[in-house]
């Protein structure tokens, strides 16, 4: 990506940040900026974090009988459940 893709980016981030934010937008920018200003980042796409949400959620809820409810609740697999516990 070029810097002039980067930085449109940042100006369409910028705009939608005031759209939904209104007089809030300079804050949340002022603290992203004094955050992570001259990094370059890479979020994750939302399907990751909601994976890795899940996940937590499944180790917290293991109890070390319920691994067939789990696969179960969460739409997997009792090998991906275990696979997730093991990490």
């Amino acid at each position: 990506m070029t810097r002039h893709e980067h930085q449109e980016i940042i100006a369409q981030l910028f705009d939608r940040l005031h759209r939904e934010f209104g007089r809030m937008a300079p804050q949340i920018i002022q603290v992203m900026v004094e955050c992570v200003g001259g990094c370059r980042l890479t979020f994750p796409d939302l399907q990751d974090l909601y994976r890795a949400e899940r996940n937590k959620r499944i180790c917290h809820e293991f109890n070390g009988g319920n691994l067939e409810e789990l696969a179960l609740k969460y739409r997997l697999k009792p090998r991906q459940v275990r696979y997730i516990l093991g990490r």
